[in-house]
């Protein structure tokens, strides 16, 4: 995308008053209202600059997922308030808050992200927080399920759990036990991906990525090219993977 063209999206965002409406069942609101509303804006800047490095053209689909309650919802709709958003979650009552309060339309999501009926044609496919808690069988299985859900030069965007993520384990709070955690230590080490699953749950958990794994990851998929892998670009804290549906093959 032309960088006048970000530029003036940006522009009229910084222009615009936030809705601010929160759910009482908001977690993330709930556990972080600090910083809730800053991360949300940290989100947009990402999304900026993917745009930016992009060939695409307009945004007129968008689909966040997972969108929780709307931290980063309620600022994709401030920065692109004519177009058509998609709000899916695991929780139902997350996705339908965001459908109704920012003008979109709900998608009720399961375990199995690719049995999902999520729809086509998107320009961007913002994922924030997914895949830093699955393995990485299904990252990219998801990841290939959702490229194929862009539109022609449309952009997906995935936060990761990086390198940095061993200092917030160890400094500013662990996100997971410390057994769970020598699991995950171990599997990074041994592969460039560490997962292990909360106790207590059968599909979620934390992972740990090396950069390079999702490179490769990401190079596996036909048909897409990669934009660019930012360290610590959401908010200071998770990686960023941005993919662009143009195939890396094209002739001259």
């Amino acid at each position: 995308m032309r960088y006048a063209r970000v530029a003036a999206i940006e522009d009229a965002y910084l222009k615009t008053e936030i809705d601010k409406t929160v759910s009482p069942r908001d977690h993330m609101y709930n556990t972080g209202q600090d910083w809730y509303f800053t991360v949300g804006l940290d989100g947009i800047r990402v999304v900026l600059r993917a745009l930016s490095i992009s060939t695409l053209g307009e945004v007129t689909r968008i689909l966040d997922l997972p969108c929780g309650h709307g931290r980063v919802a309620r600022h994709l709709r401030a920065a692109f308030p004519r177009a058509d958003i998609s709000f899916a979650d695991i929780d139902t009552d997350g996705a339908d808050f965001c459908a109704n309060q920012f003008r979109g339309t709900a998608i009720h999501s399961q375990p199995d992200l690719s049995q999902v009926a999520l729809g086509d044609g998107y320009d961007i496919i913002w994922i924030g927080s997914l895949f830093t808690h699955v393995d990485e069988a299904r990252a990219e299985t998801w990841t290939r399920h959702l490229c194929k859900r862009l539109s022609p030069r449309g952009i997906l965007i995935a936060t990761l759990h990086g390198n940095w993520s061993k200092e917030v384990q160890r400094k500013y709070g662990a996100m997971i036990g410390d057994a769970e955690w020598q699991q995950i230590l171990a599997g990074y080490e041994a592969s460039g991906w560490g997962y292990a699953r909360y106790p207590g749950e059968d599909d979620y958990g934390v992972s740990l990525c090396r950069a390079s794994t999702i490179i490769a990851m990401a190079s596996r998929i036909e048909g897409v090219r990669i934009l660019g892998y930012n360290e610590r670009a959401w908010a200071g804290n998770h990686d960023v993977l941005m993919i662009e549906r143009r195939d890396r093959m094209e002739a001259w």
